[in-house]
């Protein structure tokens, strides 16, 4: 009789764990509540920030074609001058009597020629006679165009108008053609100098604005691109551009700038917060939710914003698109989904 009820108690008792197996089988995890932003395509701004120097119109520096001694020096250093005033005088009196020479030369080349000239047409001389009067007059013309040349650059003048800088000879100094004797720089209108990376090469257009600042002023000044080099630096992979803008005074060559380059509208562009992005190991990737499961879309990033970033990849409108919980869901893992802001 024992033995029977201790029988039929244990039967009871593995029936009723199995009951309790199948109950804790058939209980579903609670499904988690996610914070969403549909997606909805929008136009913005491509731009971006990148740093700049600022660069002169025109910048030279002045050297001497000739050697000499210097006679006078002419400008004062920061002076302001147009183009071709005389800036330096080197003593020429060497070469102008050289000249004095070379102008009895070719008298006496060309009454030679014109004698040699009578004889030839009256058969008195052979031609290779009088072509040899007619080479001698060609020669010292020659070598006084020459002397005439190197004259005139004896006097040094400013090759544009523009400021002068700082003077690194005196007057009386022996000067050759590798001796420094100044620099001329045109700071009206200035050059940004910038490089624009790779991929947004494509965009780059002649006559883009840019917007910018220094870094000792908060005024904000504006610019134009007129130009850019037609191929990308291998070893940087960025592209040079410059724009131009008129400076009546304050911006000064060599500053640092500080660019924000509007380089157009992006059209049926999605925009998403920065946080719903994920980065993977090859690249980024956000979570969406489609027919309240959880997909795993990988994305390139195109535009950003100080909160946004445009995310490239198999999306569609109306994707609704994890900016919470992404670490506690997975592919394939059902969510309920709350439209953030609401």
């Amino acid at each position: 009789m024992i033995r029977t009820v201790f029988i039929l108690s244990l039967l009871f008792f593995v029936s009723a764990c199995g009951e309790k197996k199948e109950d804790l089988k058939t209980q579903k995890a609670p499904i988690v509540t996610v914070d969403v932003v549909v997606l909805k395509p929008g136009e913005v701004v491509r731009s971006i920030a990148i740093p700049g120097s600022i660069i002169p119109n025109e910048q030279v520096d002045i050297y001497s074609e000739v050697p000499g001694r210097i006679q006078h020096i002419s400008f004062k250093e920061g002076q302001s001058v147009a183009k071709g005033t005389i800036l330096v005088q080197v003593d020429s009196d060497i070469l102008k009597a050289q000249k004095a020479q070379l102008i009895v030369e070719k008298d006496l080349a060309e009454k030679d020629e014109t004698r040699k000239k009578s004889l030839y047409q009256a058969k008195g001389i052979s031609l290779q006679e009088y072509e040899v009067s007619q080479s001698a007059l060609a020669d010292a013309k020659a070598r006084l165009d020459l002397l005439n040349v190197q004259i005139s650059k004896a006097t040094i003048r400013a090759p544009f108008s523009g400021k002068i800088g700082l003077r690194h000879v005196s007057e009386g100094a022996f000067i050759s053609s590798s001796t420094l004797i100044t620099s001329i720089v045109q700071e009206n209108p200035v050059k940004i100098e910038f490089s624009v990376p790779e991929k947004y090469a494509r965009n780059v257009r002649v006559g883009q604005v840019i917007e910018f600042k220094t870094a000792d002023d908060s005024k904000s000044y504006s610019g134009k691109v007129y130009a850019f080099e037609p191929r990308i630096d291998e070893g940087t992979r960025m592209m040079t551009v410059r724009a131009s803008l008129p400076n009546p005074g304050g911006l000064i060559a060599g500053s640092f700038v500080s660019i924000n380059y509007d380089m157009g509208k992006e059209e049926n562009a999605f925009m998403v917060p920065a946080e719903s992005v994920v980065p993977v190991l090859k690249g980024q990737k956000i979570l969406v939710v489609r027919n309240d499961l959880v997909e795993e879309i990988p994305v390139e990033i195109g535009i950003r914003t100080p909160d946004k970033v445009q995310v490239i990849g198999n999306l569609k409108e109306g994707d609704q698109v994890l900016i919470s919980g992404l670490l506690a869901v997975k592919a394939g893992m059902p969510v309920k989904t709350k439209i953030a802001g609401k």
